[in-house]
Parts: structure tokens; C-alpha cells; sequence
């Protein structure tokens, strides 16, 4: 699948999550058949399938395994071991923290585990940047592989993801970002509250952006 079949499949899943909200969410969908008197009932889809994982649905056992990743601080490769999800971090005259999220999501590719997780870094400024870290497993260790930047002073609220055939046929990862920013001119000093979404696509382990 190109770049325009994601789009496509992204688009799609919006669509129907946009339906779910505006119409109720009804579980099941009847279709006319031209030419006849029956309605076939399509698959059951529910609400629960299509929503991002949020703080109040993720896998809690999970997340504390990732509270003790070593994870990067900073452009140059200072890495720091978080201790129950933090660490500080000092880089010349830069110090900062960083806190992982509450949120965790899991995806198989081809036998290769990837958690996503929201990461937060703060320095002596008043920047506080949102990122999403791509980490995999391999047996029991744990590493990072990418990291993809949402914004500065934003809101992570949810994180979904889908695994979709690439350009290549190799499956691609689908990263849909929810989060709270701020309008155009508004002071990031005020809290975020202007609901956003990011779309990033993993490749081999690696993110790119895509909208």
C-alpha cells in the first residue's frame, strides 16, 4: 500500500469512528439486498475496537515494565534508566525530567513486539515537549527504537494503532495520536484544550509523519 492507501485507511477509520459518536454507535448495521426482501446483518463492530487507548483502558502491567526503560534525554545521546517512570537528566547547562505517560499500546508485526508511549521532557525553560517513543521487546529487555515529537505544552489523551500492508507488501504501522493543543496565537502559558490528532507511520522501527 502507497502513502495514499494509508491515507485512505486512515480516513476510513475516522469516518467510522466520527459515525460511532454522532449516531449513537449502534453494534450492529443492516444492508438491503436490491432485489429482495431480506437485510443482511454485517459483523459486529463495537466502539471499544475503534477508540484510541486512553489512561482508563491501558494495560497497567505493561506500563510498569516500561517505567524502567532507558530511554534518550537529549539530541546527543545522553541516555537516562527511568526509576518508576522519571529521571533527570543534566547536559552542560541544560537539566531536565523526564516522565513517561500513562498510556501504553502493543502491536505484533511479524513477530516483533513494539510498545507506544507518551514521554514527556522538561528543562529549566518553560518548554514541557510531548513525545511518542517507539520501544521493542526482544525476550525480556526492552529497548527504544524512535521517537516522534507531538508538540510543546500539549496533551496526550489517547494513542491507537493499526497495522496496515506497505508500498512494498512489508506491513507498516499506523500511529493515531490524539491530543489537547492550542489555537493559532494562543499563549501556550494558557492549558491546552483544542482537540488535535497526529498520524506518524512506523517503517522497519522508525517513525515518519504523515499528517
Amino acid at each position: 500500500m502507497n502513502k495514499k492507501g494509508i491515507i485512505a485507511v486512515v480516513v476510513i477509520i475516522i469516518l467510522v469512528i466520527l459515525g460511532f459518536t454522532m449516531w449513537g454507535g449502534s453494534n450492529e448495521t443492516s444492508v438491503n439486498n436490491p432485489g429482495g426482501t431480506d437485510s443482511e446483518t454485517l459483523p459486529e463492530i463495537t466502539k471499544e475496537e475503534l477508540a484510541p487507548t486512553t489512561k482508563d483502558t491501558t494495560n497497567q502491567s505493561l506500563l510498569g515494565r516500561l517505567k524502567s526503560a532507558s530511554v534518550s534525554a537529549t539530541e546527543s545521546g545522553n541516555r537516562v534508566t527511568l526509576v518508576n517512570g522519571t529521571a533527570k537528566f543534566s547536559e552542560g547547562e541544560v537539566k531536565g525530567t523526564i516522565t513517561l505517560g500513562d498510556i501504553v499500546v502493543q502491536k505484533d508485526i511479524e513477530g516483533t513486539i513494539y510498545d507506544l508511549a507518551p514521554m514527556s521532557v522538561s528543562t529549566t525553560g518553560s518548554g514541557n515537549f510531548q513525545y511518542v517513543v517507539l520501544f521493542e521487546e526482544k525476550g525480556s529487555a526492552i529497548s527504544d527504537k524512535s521517537y516522534a515529537l507531538i508538540g510543546d505544552r500539549v496533551k496526550i489523551t489517547g494513542i491507537r494503532a493499526d497495522v496496515v500492508s506497505g508500498a512494498n507488501g512489508k506491513p507498516q504501522m499506523v500511529v493515531t495520536v490524539s491530543y489537547l493543543g492550542h489555537d493559532q496565537g494562543e499563549a501556550l502559558s494558557s492549558a491546552p484544550s483544542v482537540p488535535m490528532t497526529k498520524i506518524l507511520i512506523v517503517t522497519d522501527g522508525t517513525f515518519s509523519t504523515l499528517l
